[in-house]
């Protein structure tokens, strides 16, 4: 059975939602926004491949972040966490997809086609479907993407 929480969506170093959906076996975490604060988690994350979902225009909105180019994702990014882009509530925001996210995440963190096609990935990896349909899924992904 696997376990997918949402952690993290707070900006206090108390916050300790991280430390249990880690300590439970988490796979994902959804939104893992504080996770930058806590620089043992990051390697704890990182060795157990569990995968953040970052959802950039909610962390604006929310004003978790008052600038996109300081999220900080950019810095899990780049120190190797793997990330996938993601909606939150959609239907509260009248969002109908993820194009806004990536398209946000990809201008304030100066991302380029490689950087965009490994959040996909991140995403098509760390999903819940059952790994022949991944498996299918990837091929198709790899036809389109070229």
């Amino acid at each position: 059975f696997q376990f997918y929480f949402h952690a993290g969506e707070s900006t206090s170093r108390g916050n300790t939602e991280l430390f249990d959906a880690i300590l439970l076996g988490t796979k994902r975490i959804g939104h893992g926004f504080n996770l930058a604060l806590h620089p043992h988690l990051v390697e704890r994350v990182k060795k157990e491949d569990i995968c953040i979902e970052c959802c950039p225009t909610s962390n604006l909105l929310l004003a978790y972040c008052h600038d996109l180019r300081t999220h900080p994702v950019r810095s899990l990014l780049m120190q190797g966490v793997k990330v996938s882009i993601s909606p939150d509530d959609p239907g509260f925001f009248d969002n109908p997809g993820v194009t806004l996210d990536y398209l946000v995440a990809y201008i304030a963190w100066g991302l380029d086609l490689t950087d965009l096609r490994k959040l996909a990935l991140n995403s098509l990896d760390h999903c819940t479907l059952p790994q022949n349909e991944k498996d299918e899924l990837r091929v198709f992904f790899e036809y389109k993407w070229i």
